[in-house]
């Protein structure tokens, strides 16, 4: 039997969670415990979610979270509560033969996902293909075909299964020694749970800001990731020196892979590189919680701008892989 399963069915939460599960990306920001907190409480634009998964032989395959809204000009826009939409696969359900997902389902996925664009007939529509297990999703062919516009991205993919000092080596010897110096210098320490206090919350505030500035989408909100901190769904790493909080780094987590989502210094901050040991606390902390994947972030392959932010992503090693964010105007 092959069926797409809507959010609004009663088994949808049953497959998503069994797909999800085998997902080997597992981006954090597309889980069903973790989207709950990108829904706005208080927006002018209603978000009607039309997620769905697609099963064959009573087996989720794939999953898309994608929601429709009405922005502040009155244009229909597809995505995910404000981040592009996105589709998931069951590593399960690759055939070994052709190393490749059953071609029924792929054709009822191309089917739904042109549905729903013929029957909203969005204005645009964003859309992140993740390449999952190297392959171009089949809802990237689509939209292609209907004339959208493909932007070319690398993430940087750090496997923590490796252990401690093989991470290292990873790292070359300029970046160990800023490791190093941040280490001896500073006061790092990490905020989650109940342990999130006044001053991480400050922290968090200023490089939110930060990234609004500097032009990197915060993807949630100031009050959804201090939620998300509370709820032990997401990290705070801060970097204290003579007293003062002087840089933090946000990463967002389930319970196998971590996105490193953004994070910078103050003002006061010492005239030498300091994100460097906060990452490498974050990387060590993403150990002992027993995740197995961690991603630095996507940056796009003709944007020489953002050097200072281009060299962060690339000083911890790691595997580059190919991402496409896939943008379709109507």
């Amino acid at each position: 039997m092959q069926a797409v399963i809507e959010v609004t069915d009663s088994s949808f939460n049953h497959y998503w969670s069994e797909l999800f599960a085998n997902d080997p990306l597992q981006n954090p920001f597309y889980s069903q415990q973790t989207s709950r907190y990108l829904r706005p409480v208080k927006s002018q634009a209603a978000f009607t979610d039309r997620s769905f998964v697609i099963i064959n032989e009573n087996k989720p395959v794939f999953a898309c979270s994608l929601t429709m809204h009405v922005d502040e000009s009155g244009r229909k826009c597809l995505g995910y509560f404000g981040l592009e939409a996105s589709t998931h696969v069951n590593r399960l359900s690759l055939q070994s033969s052709s190393n490749n997902f059953h071609h029924v389902a792929v054709e009822l996925l191309q089917h739904h996902i042109s549905h729903l664009i013929d029957e909203i007939k969005p204005n645009s529509l964003e859309y992140l293909d993740p390449v999952s297990c190297g392959m171009m999703s089949p809802v990237t062919q689509v939209l292609l075909e209907k004339g959208a516009r493909p932007i070319v991205q690398t993430a940087k993919i750090i496997d923590l299964t490796l252990s401690e000092h093989a991470l290292r080596r990873k790292i070359s010897k300029s970046q160990r020694g800023k490791i190093n110096w941040g280490q001896r210098n500073l006061d790092i320490q990490i905020y989650s749970g109940q342990k999130f206090n006044p001053s991480a919350s400050t922290s968090l505030t200023h490089i939110f800001n930060e990234a609004i500035a500097s032009g990197n989408s915060p993807y949630s909100s100031l009050d959804s990731y201090s939620q998300m901190i509370r709820q032990n769904k997401a990290f705070l790493v801060q970097g204290n020196y003579a007293s003062d909080a002087i840089a933090s780094g946000l990463f967002v987590h389930t319970d196998r892979t971590c996105h490193f989502v953004f994070g910078s210094s103050t003002q006061q901050a010492p005239d030498r590189p300091v994100m460097q040991a906060l990452i490498w606390t974050a990387l060590q902390h993403c150990k002992s919680l027993g995740l197995t994947r961690f991603e630095m972030g996507r940056l796009a392959h003709a944007n020489p701008e953002n050097t200072e932010r281009t060299q962060l992503l690339n000083s911890f090693g790691g595997d580059s892989q190919t991402r496409l964010k896939v943008c379709l105007v109507g």
